[in-house]
């Protein structure tokens, strides 16, 4: 059973689902192979609370195979809720695989119901086959809270508030600096590139393994960023081009944030290799002339 090239379908309709501002779940059902149902959630669009992926893909699926879903597997991004735990006793689906877990979403103070599914189906003395953690990895960024906080933010963005956003960013930068800098263990000013590196790593909690140095001279370092970005997960969500999005909103406060170690350092990107168009975010720090 190819679980995870479904549960890519599922991810592809909880990122729909974001898109239209809800929730981002997803949800797919298949029999013998064969793709019944796909769906996510929509609760905001549709003004109904039970309009989660699951109970929308199983109506989906009654449509068309009638009440009795016996033989049917659900894909879902998000473990079941106690209400579409149920739908699925009652829909008599067979088998259920899931990717993030109720119990990884209160993890990150998100609020649930405190039952997992596999024991309302043990309540239920329901013999349904449950597996967990099915591209989990790829499943949990959706949940993120800084991931969401990114696409709270973004969702809808055009110039001006991009302007706000990087005015914004600048300010709290700044203040971060000034309100640490007496901490800095790194600052050499003998290697003040180096130094200007250290600052970002600080800043944005990157280790250098995920940023390596890959050109070092006089006047310029080349690092390549390959840590986790909550901004360009929502961009892939939401359909924002990060070679438009990150120069209007991060590179100028970015610079202006070296620029308060040493006024003579600058920051830039090659923006023909930025994520996730590569594998990384060539960026660079250099010293004016």
């Amino acid at each position: 059973m190819e679980l995870n090239r479904y549960m890519r379908m599922a991810l592809d309709e909880a990122r729909i689902s974001l898109r239209e501002g809800n929730h981002g779940f997803g949800a797919v059902i298949i029999k013998d192979g064969q793709v019944v149902s796909t769906a996510h959630d929509t609760e905001n669009d549709q003004s109904d609370p039970t309009s989660h992926a699951e109970m929308n893909a199983i109506k989906a699926a009654s449509q068309r195979l009638g009440r009795d879903l016996t033989g049917c597997i659900m894909i879902a991004t998000h473990e079941p809720c106690p209400m579409c735990a149920t739908a699925i006793v009652w829909s008599k689906i067979s088998h259920i695989a899931y990717g993030y877990s109720i119990k990884e979403a209160m993890a990150q103070g998100r609020k649930r119901i405190a039952l997992h599914c596999r024991e309302l189906f043990e309540k239920a003395q329901a013999e349904i086959k449950t597996e967990a953690g099915v591209l989990n990895d790829e499943c949990s960024i959706l949940y993120r809270a800084d991931v969401r906080a990114e696409l709270k933010k973004l969702r809808g963005a055009d110039d001006d508030k991009l302007c706000r956003l990087n005015a914004e960013s600048t300010q709290k930068r700044v203040k971060w600096f000034h309100e640490n800098r007496n901490d800095f263990q790194f600052i050499d000013r003998q290697d003040i590139l180096n130094s200007g590196y250290q600052l970002l790593l600080a800043k944005f909690g990157i280790s250098e393994e995920q940023a390596p140095i890959i050109k070092k001279s006089d006047r310029e370092i080349v690092f390549h960023s390959q840590n986790f970005c909550p901004t360009l997960e929502a961009c892939k969500i939401l359909g924002i081009d990060t070679r438009i999005l990150c120069r209007k909103m991060n590179e100028k406060s970015t610079d202006t944030l070296i620029k308060q170690l040493d006024p003579r350092l600058s920051f830039s990107r090659n923006y023909e290799r930025l994520r996730p168009y590569t594998a990384y975010c060539e960026e660079m720090i250099f010293i004016n002339a």
